[in-house]
C-alpha cells in the first residue's frame, strides 16, 4: 500500500508549474492555496475570495485519462507526487477531489470567448476532475523557474525608499522608441518602475533571451538603471481572457505596485463611454487597491518630427507611422534594417546578428578596408557590421 502512494503521480505542464509557484509566493494574494469545491462554486459565482474581486476559481484539473484515474481515486491525506517534462516538481497531500464543468471554466477563464483558438488550446489542457490540498514545488530540474522571488524586487523598494512604485506588462517584441517614451513617462511620476517581461511557452520569433538582452540594454544605457526592474512573467492560460487583466493588477500589487500602467490598446482590454466619461473593467473590481493608469496610443508625426499621442497631436492619421510590433518583426524576419526612429540601431544589430548568425562572415575580413578604425586590428563581428552599416545609411552628401 505504501508503495502504491509513493507512485501515485500526476502529470503536469509548465503552465500549471508557474501558476502553483505564483501561488506558493503569494502573488496571487488574497489566493494562497488550492480552492476546493465550495470555495470554487463561489469564486466563479460571485468573482470575490476573501473580499477580494478574483475572476475565477484557482484550481488544479490536468488533462488526460491517467491523470482522471489518479484524481477519481486519491484519497485524503495522501502524497501524489507532480510531475512536469518527465521530472518530479513537487507534491501534493490530497485534501478532496471532485468533478469540474469543463466548459463554465472555459467560459470564465476567456471572458465569454470560448470559440477561439488560443480558447480551444486552454480545453485540452482541462481535466473533468480537480485535486487540492497542501503542496510543495521541488524545482531543482527546472533552473528557469528560480526567477520566481518577490522579495528582490520589494528589497529594492525598500532600499530606495520607495513610495510610488509602477508596473508594466511588456512583450518587446522588439523594443521600440515608443517603449522607451513611456518609461520615461512613468519614471516622471514614479520611484521605481517594475517591467513584467512576458515569456511565452511557445516562442516567437524574438524569444525571451533575445528580448530580455535588448531590454536590458536600453534600460543600462539610456535609462536610469537602479530604478528600474526586469521581472520575467510567464504567459500562461489564466491570464489569456478577458480577465487575465485583473490578474496582472493583482500580481503587480502583491510586487508592493501601487500603480500599473496599460495601454488602450493592450489586449482583452475593454473599454466603454458613458456620459462621455471612458471605463474599463477596472470599475468593476473590489478592493484591488492598486491605480490603473491608461495610456493613449503613441505614434511618429512626421509633422511635429517627435512621438505623440493621438489624444495631444493636432495633424491627421496620415502623417503619423504607427510603431507596429507585427510589421516591425517582418522587417527583421526579412533581414532589414528598421528606421532608427522606430528602433534603435544596436537594437536592430543586436536582433539581425541573432536571427542570422554568420551572415557576413566572408565581408567581415574586409572591415578593416571599408569602415573606419582606430589605427589597430580589431576583431569585429556581425553586430558591429550592422551598427557601421546603419552609421553609413545616416550620412548624406553635401552636394
Amino acid at each position: 500500500m505504501e508503495s502504491q502512494r509513493k507512485n501515485s503521480t500526476l502529470f503536469i505542464d509548465q503552465e500549471a508549474v508557474f501558476a502553483l509557484l505564483l501561488c506558493q509566493e503569494k502573488l496571487l494574494s488574497p489566493v494562497t492555496h488550492l480552492m476546493n469545491e465550495e470555495e470554487m462554486k463561489e469564486v466563479d459565482q460571485t468573482g470575490i475570495f476573501r473580499g477580494q474581486s478574483f475572476p475565477f476559481s484557482f484550481i488544479l484539473a490536468p488533462a488526460g485519462r491517467r491523470n482522471e484515474e489518479v484524481i477519481k481515486s486519491a484519497q485524503k491525506g495522501e502524497h501524489i507526487t507532480l510531475i512536469c517534462a518527465g521530472k518530479p516538481c513537487g507534491e501534493l497531500l490530497v485534501d478532496s477531489t471532485f468533478a469540474i464543468n469543463k466548459q463554465e471554466r472555459l467560459f470564465k477563464i476567456m471572458g465569454g470567448d470560448v470559440y477561439s483558438q488560443k480558447a480551444q488550446n486552454i480545453n485540452q489542457r482541462l481535466g473533468n476532475y480537480a485535486i487540492c490540498g497542501e503542496y510543495t514545488l521541488e524545482l531543482s530540474e527546472f533552473p528557469f523557474m528560480q526567477h520566481i522571488n518577490k522579495d528582490a524586487i520589494l528589497h529594492t523598494k525598500k532600499h530606495m525608499q520607495a513610495e510610488n512604485v509602477t508596473a508594466m506588462v511588456i512583450d518587446a517584441s522588439p523594443v521600440t522608441r515608443i517603449h522607451e517614451r513611456i518609461f520615461r513617462f512613468a519614471l516622471d511620476e514614479s520611484d521605481l518602475l517594475v517591467l513584467l517581461l512576458l515569456r511565452h511557452q511557445n516562442e516567437r520569433l524574438l524569444d525571451f533571451n533575445l528580448r530580455k538582452m535588448c531590454l536590458q540594454f536600453v534600460v543600462e544605457n539610456y535609462l536610469p538603471t537602479s530604478r528600474i526592474v526586469i521581472y520575467p512573467l510567464d504567459d500562461i492560460y489564466l491570464f489569456a481572457g478577458a480577465h487575465g487583466i485583473i490578474l496582472d493588477a493583482i500580481l503587480a500589487q502583491n510586487l508592493g505596485c501601487d500603480k500599473i500602467i496599460i495601454g488602450e490598446n493592450y489586449p482583452n482590454l475593454t473599454l466603454y463611454y458613458d456620459n462621455q466619461k471612458i471605463y474599463s473593467i477596472f470599475d468593476t473590481i473590489k478592493d484591488i487597491k492598486i491605480n490603473v493608469k491608461l495610456l493613449h496610443e503613441f505614434v511618429y508625426c512626421s509633422q511635429c518630427s517627435t512621438i505623440v499621442s493621438f489624444k495631444t497631436c493636432p495633424h491627421g492619421s496620415h502623417h503619423h507611422i504607427r510603431y507596429n510590433s507585427g510589421f516591425l518583426q517582418e522587417i527583421l524576419r526579412a533581414g532589414l534594417i528598421p528606421p532608427t526612429i522606430l528602433i534603435r540601431k544596436e537594437i536592430s544589430a543586436k536582433i539581425l546578428s541573432s536571427l542570422f548568425p554568420k551572415r557576413f562572415s566572408p565581408l567581415l575580413k574586409q572591415f578593416g578596408a571599408m569602415f573606419a578604425n582606430h589605427g589597430m586590428i580589431e576583431e569585429k563581428d556581425d553586430e558591429d557590421f550592422y551598427l557601421k552599416l546603419i552609421a553609413l545609411y545616416q550620412i548624406h552628401s553635401l552636394s
